[in-house]
């Protein structure tokens, strides 16, 4: 029988993905080597909104919810989550309302009322003060004399925390318990405390999500940071806790000791200090096909560069933005060398936090470069990134079922045909569904589509004075068709779907359109990854109401952070992989469709034209894209280029996933979405309530 998954939202059932779901039987055994017991029903763990630990709305923002759930279901025991206050979610564990509370920090006023389970790895924490705070610093372990005690005006933390022993018992400080990070982020900005003891992922995830316009303006102390670790707490009150804490915490080393707990915290980014090689150049990188490719490549033939010591940190591309902002807005670096999209690089670039590219090797060939490509790397006149893959969208579709269903493609493909077509070829009992589209929540996600939709509807994302345009009927008609497309015609657990998962219903043959980046159609016509490769045929982007707009660009680009220890290797390395050669050698040795491409105009040979039917179709979409288009300001395209538009394009994102979800209007939804996006730009000081 199939394991059914669901998530207690707020009193709402929500359809969520595997590793996460909650596991329903109506009786469990649970039968290990020394003991046996039944339960009747699901275990219920109280926990709380602490990004990326724990999250009810985005499911890859919360390891802590995935590794728990992985120990339940290696136990075969079902399991419940239910989200309040952190502070609330402990009270209901010490009550026995509900059977455990996670995650519970290392330092947090633990009672007498819990077992608290093995660790779960937390980062570390530290203290938060402004970039421009004028007090003395004393960079020693002595964190009480961090500020003059007459300058200080008040610590900051996390109710429920404890704080470390040498601030908490100095009676010069004043203290204040804040009810979240982005509270405490507020009163440091309004100076009303000096300095804030936080753990440091989920403050940098509060700026990336909740507060950007504090980004950049607030630094962590370095040399006083302090590692801690997670816990399940069992509230005593339950009765079979002592018996439920053995259990989990033989699951849970299990997990350890097969690698399960190591891959799922570098899938969001976190990872263990202890095993950095000092001299290792650390690239960080989305996990995308051509850095597949490109590492193999690198690990498995010589090249100019095998003697460097490479550290490879590739990570889910929505993860890999949230950490590279996060690191950025706290003034810190984790990475030598990083591949970051055409959005980051003029705003990081004018944050002087980047390295310029003064100098090309004398065989580089930059005028090789589409120059959509080498634009959207330029700021000021000066380079700041290598293009490493260009994208723009494509269609790509089944031409059997086209054919089957004795049906025509259009010359110039809308919407409007796109339905008709879709509802003709949309045949679920049999696996076959009409249409894939990005439907997971994030700006570079679900956005990244929608953004272009509206374009092309004839919307923007702001007017030229900076105001959210999010309630006009051109959204209100984009955002219907892309909600009726995926509601209608898309596969079912249709709410969090991203390009990788619509990429292999593609290749697995049911999907009968695929809507997305040109950059994925090396792997769908690589027929030892795709069913469907001699079928599938392709065109440009559909219309809506206007062809401006249709298609995005975006670009993954390696950049050189200023912080990098080494510069020099860093600049050399991204020069070879982004270089002529570099592609022309990884199609000898992994072949034509494993290059990165939309970059060059020399990866457009025949050769790669015939292996790749879709290559034409991208390389004539990039090379129309003037280079004035890819730096359109703020009226539009697949994003608005403001530090904050990370935080607005979420915002929005989840709003449209929960019209999927079925949980709002699109009128609703994109009212809320207005003014959402209305609160981010006044907090950020783009204008006031009155202009």
């Amino acid at each position: 029988m199939p394991k059914v998954g669901y998530f207690l939202v707020k009193g709402h059932w929500k359809s969520a993905v595997k590793n996460t779901v909650v596991v329903f039987y109506s009786f469990v055994v649970i039968s290990l080597s020394y003991s046996q017991f039944t339960f009747a029903s699901p275990v219920t763990l109280a926990t709380s909104d602490l990004s990326p630990f724990s999250s009810q709305y985005d499911l890859s923002k919360g390891y802590v919810n995935e590794i728990i759930s992985q120990v339940f279901d290696e136990l075969n025991l079902p399991v419940e989550f239910e989200y309040f206050p952190h502070a609330r979610a402990v009270m209901l564990a010490e009550k026995g309302s509900v059977n455990g509370v996670f995650p519970v920090h290392e330092n947090e006023r633990t009672t007498s009322e819990f077992y608290l389970s093995a660790a779960i790895p937390a980062g570390t924490s530290g203290y938060l003060i402004r970039s421009d705070f004028k007090g003395e610093f004393a960079l020693t372990k002595d964190a009480a004399s961090l500020l003059k005690r007459n300058e200080l005006k008040g610590v900051g933390y996390l109710r429920g925390t404890r704080l470390p022993s040498v601030i908490a018992d100095d009676k010069y400080f004043s203290f204040y318990p804040g009810i979240s990070a982005s509270s405490l982020l507020d009163l440091l900005d309004k100076k009303r405390i000096d300095v804030v003891f936080i753990d440091k992922y989920s403050v940098k995830e509060a700026l990336v999500n909740e507060r950007p316009n504090l980004i950049g303006k607030l630094v962590f102390i370095p040399k006083l940071e302090e590692s801690n670790t997670f816990h399940l707490a069992f509230s005593k009150q339950f009765p079979e806790s002592t018996h439920m804490l053995k259990r989990f915490d033989l699951a849970l080393k299990k997990l350890m000791q097969n690698g399960f707990l190591t891959k799922t915290l570098e899938k969001y980014g976190v990872y263990d200090k202890a095993i950095e090689s000092e001299n290792a150049l650390i690239i960080g990188a989305p996990d995308i096909n051509a850095i597949v490719h490109a590492k193999e490549f690198l690990e498995k033939y010589d090249s100019a560069l095998s003697q460097l010591n490479i550290q490879w940190r590739i990570m889910d591309e929505t993860v890999l933005r949230r950490r590279l902002l996060g690191d950025f807005s706290v003034n810190e670096n984790s990475f030598d060398l990083v591949l970051i999209g055409n959005y980051g690089i003029p705003i990081w670039a004018k944050r002087n936090t980047l390295v310029p590219f003064n100098q090309h090797p004398a065989d580089y060939d930059i005028d090789d470069i589409i120059p959509a490509a080498i634009q959207a790397n330029r700021v000021d006149e000066q380079l700041y990134g290598l293009p490493f893959v260009a994208e723009t969208t494509l269609t790509f579709f089944r031409k059997d079922l086209i054919e089957n269903a004795n049906l025509t493609m259009p010359t110039a493909l809308t919407y409007k045909d796109l339905i008709s077509l879709a509802e003709s070829i949309h045949s679920p009992e049999k696996e076959v569904y009409g249409i894939g589209l990005r439907t997971r929540v994030g700006w570079g996600q679900n956005m990244a589509l929608v953004s272009t939709m509206a374009n092309t509807y004839g919307a923007t994302w702001l007017d030229e004075k900076m105001h959210p345009q999010l309630n006009k009927k051109e959204w209100f008609d984009a955002v219907t068709t892309y909600v009726h497309l995926v509601r209608r015609f898309g596969p079912d657990d249709k709410d969090d779907l991203g390009w990788q998962e619509n990429q292999r219903l593609f290749a697995d043959g049911k999907l009968g359109f695929f809507v997305d980046a040109s950059s994925l159609g090396g792997a769908l016509f690589d027929e030892r990854f795709s069913r469907v490769a001699p079928h599938i045929g392709v065109t440009y982007a559909p219309i809506g109401v206007q062809r401006k707009g249709a298609q995005w660009f975006w670009s993954w680009n390696f950049a050189v952070p200023k912080l990098s220890r080494y510069t020099e290797e860093a600049q050399q390395l991204a020069h070879w992989l982004t270089s002529k050669h570099f592609i022309s050698e990884v199609k000898k040795a992994r072949g034509e469709y494993a290059a990165p491409s939309g970059t060059r105009h020399s990866t457009y040979t025949p050769a790669y034209q015939e292996a790749l039917p879709y290559a034409i179709f991208e390389y004539q979409a990039l090379k129309a894209l003037t280079s004035d288009t890819t730096e359109q300001s703020m009226v539009g395209k697949q994003f608005v280029p403001i530090p904050e538009f990370t935080a607005i394009g979420y915002a929005v994102g989840a709003q449209i996933n929960d019209i999927i979800a079925g949980k709002k209007t699109v009128k609703s939804a994109l009212e809320n979405a207005q003014n959402q996006t209305q609160i981010i730009l006044e907090r950020a000081g783009y204008f006031s309530n009155h202009n």
